[in-house]
């Protein structure tokens, strides 16, 4: 073999071995790039707040524990916090939702959210609740901190929930409404005679139409729950009796729909894309998917035109004559964007984003409720009639009162309130960073089952001394906290009368303080006329047990998965 050959042998040898040192040497890298990507995408606990250890060794933290708990006990986002509080034994915990994401805290504690919501200034309204209608209502006021750009905003609604216009213009057709869904359900008791039937959608229909109402006024030319009662009132007696000899006495009667009208099913439609948002861990590229859908375009671009059409007729109705009657929620928007841009030397932006997003079993209790109702409305009750809008606005009914804040309590309709911290801060003894969301529940331990014990000096000082303060402990007896019970809300009064207090107990239904919800006092006011219109016409028998579950269904806010009524009408004298 001569020189050349072994240098070319050695050459080829060389270059064999460097081709397997760099693949070795890639390999490892790649290996190790990976294993630091994992790493680095794992979650990062804050210190000392209790969490799942398993949940913390996974990318994707709680949410395979999430779905694994949902699928088997057809629970909810909300049940997984709860289990993993009681499991954890700690009022306020960490989960991982978000890959890659900071920690969502939750807080199962009413004091320390008291205190969170109403006197401290290191935490804001948090953006994720803005997040979910983002796509919807991107102007809207929810999404913006408390600073003077959401105050400037609000003063366009800010006499929206004023006594004077919830009573003197948004009851009566409310009320109007109301009245509606309860002669639908005086038709639909005459055909069931006795039998059960779904009602959720018919209080959909009727909280869809008291809204636009509100909106609108009642000149909006769109109703949900009056082709329902058409629908019933169309049925012949050979329909009828086919009805009723369709299944057995507790099965549920199935009631022919209404058709939705387009305005209405757009909005319905547009609504419903919040559920396909819900629990995404990126709910803006999950909204950017959702709004491609034609249907959904299609919707969407349905929902503006009529909201720009009934902007546009009220300012030509309001600016044609002075002094014209405010109607509902838009005329009033539009009067107070005129002031305003007088005040502030400017055109009128009657037509903006912004006034687009603002405008769009327990029959003891329920006999208690009816007989306060029948004892006050004399008149009513005498004339054969329903109690009318300046009768339910205008007394003072200490159980209805309580029977409304306890529905309230019990039902956990928005079953989270959350906050933000926007500096480094404390909460309840651990240090979180800016930006930080607590979680605070509406329902569980110190709302509907007994509190954690907490120690008092791992309490925010402003929270100690609002209690030093208060002359009684605002807490629930742990003996009934589950249980359904207006009572707890009533207190003797200096007369020995029985009266009202609102503050007697735990509370966080339209959260608390300057960012609770805005719609709370109306809120109240459609409760307040659905119950009594409600339990004044009909007695709510118990519906069989296969549909009287309680289990929720989440979607931005808790909705009963099983919703049905048994009915049986009051005759007036009658308790």
């Amino acid at each position: 073999m001569t020189l050349s050959d072994l240098v070319a042998q050695a050459h080829q040898y060389m270059d064999s071995y460097s081709t397997i040192t760099y693949v070795a040497f890639f390999v490892l890298g790649t290996a190790l790039a990976l294993t630091l990507l994992y790493h680095l995408a794992l979650p990062k606990p804050i210190p000392g707040i209790p969490y799942n250890a398993s949940s913390a060794r996974n990318i994707f933290g709680d949410v395979p524990a999430m779905v694994s708990h949902i699928t088997k006990s057809d629970g909810t986002f909300i049940t997984y916090i709860m289990s993993t509080l009681q499991t954890l034994n700690a009022p306020l915990v960490q989960v991982f939702i978000r890959p890659l994401g900071s920690p969502l805290l939750v807080l199962s504690d009413f004091r320390e959210a008291q205190d969170l919501m109403t006197r401290r200034k290191d935490f804001d309204r948090s953006s994720s609740s803005g997040d979910l209608v983002k796509a919807l209502a991107p102007d809207h006021h929810i999404h913006l901190k408390t600073t003077a750009a959401w105050k400037a905003q609000r003063q366009l609604l800010q006499d929206l929930m004023t006594p004077s216009f919830l009573h003197n213009v948004a009851g009566p057709v409310i009320h109007q409404e109301a009245s509606v869904m309860v002669e639908l359900w005086r038709a639909k008791s005459r055909i069931a005679d006795g039998r059960p039937w779904i009602a959720g959608e018919d209080i959909d229909h009727v909280s869809l139409d008291a809204v636009m109402a509100f909106a609108f006024g009642e000149g909006f030319g769109h109703s949900a729950t009056r082709p329902e009662l058409e629908a019933v009132k169309l049925l012949d007696v050979e329909a009828v009796e086919a009805l009723r000899n369709t299944g057995g006495r507790d099965e549920p009667v199935e009631f022919p729909r209404g058709q939705v009208d387009e305005v209405l099913q757009a909005t319905l439609d547009v609504t419903a894309t919040v559920e396909e948002v819900q629990g995404s861990p990126v709910p803006r590229l999950k909204w950017a998917y959702v709004l491609l859908k034609p249907r959904i375009k299609k919707a969407t671009k349905i929902k503006e035109d009529y909201i720009l059409k009934e902007l546009k007729d009220s300012v030509k109705r309001l600016t044609r004559c002075e002094g014209e009657v405010v109607r509902s929620a838009v005329d009033h928007m539009i009067v107070r964007e005129k002031s305003l841009a007088q005040k502030e030397g400017r055109e009128p932006e009657y037509f903006s984003r912004i006034m687009i997003d603002e405008a769009a079993e327990n029959a003891d209790a329920q006999s208690k409720l009816r007989t306060a109702l029948q004892t006050t409305f004399t008149s009513a009750r005498a004339g054969g009639r329903n109690p009318t809008i300046g009768d339910i606005t205008g007394t003072h009914i200490p159980y209805l009162n309580a029977t409304m804040e306890e529905v309230l309590r019990c039902a956990g309709t928005v079953p989270i309130v959350d906050r933000q911290a926007v500096v480094d801060t404390e909460l309840l003894g651990h240090r979180i960073s800016k930006g930080t969301v607590v979680s605070c529940l509406v329902t569980g331990p110190s709302m509907t089952s007994p509190s954690f014990n907490i120690d008092e000096g791992r309490r925010n000082a402003s929270s100690q001394l609002a209690k030093k303060k208060e002359e009684r402990d605002r807490a629930w007896d742990p003996e009934n906290m589950a249980v359904f019970k207006p009572e707890r809300w009533l207190v003797r009064g200096g007369k020995g009368d029985e009266e009202f207090d609102g503050g007697a107990g735990p509370q966080l239904a339209f959260g608390l303080g300057t960012r609770q919800c805005f719609g709370k006092r109306l809120a109240y006011l459609k409760l307040r006329i659905l119950i009594t219109l409600i339990v004044w016409n009909f007695e709510l028998l118990q519906c069989p047990e296969a549909l009287s579950g309680h289990k929720p269904v989440l979607i931005m806010t808790n909705r009963p998965k099983d919703c049905y009524v048994r009915l049986r009408k009051v005759e007036l004298g009658e308790k």
